[in-house]
């Protein structure tokens, strides 16, 4: 600080306290360039934005539910019958679907009720889905006659997973004629 700029303070000091002296001394200081001035504190370092948290994998079992209906034929008793089905089934990532069918095959008698617990793969085909499944079957016979057990089998192509043509074997448990049967289907579908 040098002594020029200190005296116009310097005069005051006789007449004013040396609390209001001070901002003239630290006047002075600031405006002297030989002078060093405060220190320089240099910025905080800028802190890097968080990582985005990664996306939650989705877990195997997540899916969609779907449904569908079918008609066609199908052979029992030496007898070939009219065929009307309809199913759900939860659709997993992976192309495998737990489902349930229950089926009405009427035109003959006795009549039968189907339920057809399973599982379907549809093959990661890009348009048109090739499937295989495999199911349990439980025939309910009218008429009086014993009801059914089975295991049975479908293949086929899903254009979209609305529209499917396949087939469907079955293979009565237990029976020592006719055990075997082969039905067409036709059957269209919606995936939620």
């Amino acid at each position: 600080m040098s002594v020029a700029s200190v005296r116009p303070c310097a005069r005051s000091l006789r007449l004013v306290p040396l609390v209001l002296v001070l901002p003239c001394i630290a006047a002075a200081q600031s405006s002297d360039p030989t002078q060093p001035g405060p220190a320089q504190v240099p910025p905080p370092p800028a802190t890097a934005a968080p990582a985005p948290a990664p996306a939650p994998h989705p877990s195997q079992w997540s899916g969609k539910p779907y449904s569908w209906a079918s008609f066609g034929t199908t052979f029992a008793y030496g007898q070939t019958y009219a065929n009307a089905n309809v199913g759900v089934g939860w659709l997993m990532r992976n192309g495998i679907a737990p489902n349930v069918e229950v089926g009405y095959a009427f035109g003959n008698s006795p009549t039968l009720w189907t339920l057809r617990p399973g599982v379907t793969w549809f093959m990661p085909i890009p348009t048109i889905h090739p499937y295989v499944g495999a199911y349990y079957t439980r025939w309910f016979v009218g008429s009086g006659l014993p009801d059914q057990n089975g295991i049975g089998g479908r293949a086929g192509i899903s254009l979209g997973r609305v529209l499917s043509l396949g087939v469907s074997y079955d293979h009565a448990l237990g029976c020592d004629r006719n055990c075997d049967s082969w039905t067409p289907t036709l059957s269209a579908g919606i995936s939620y």
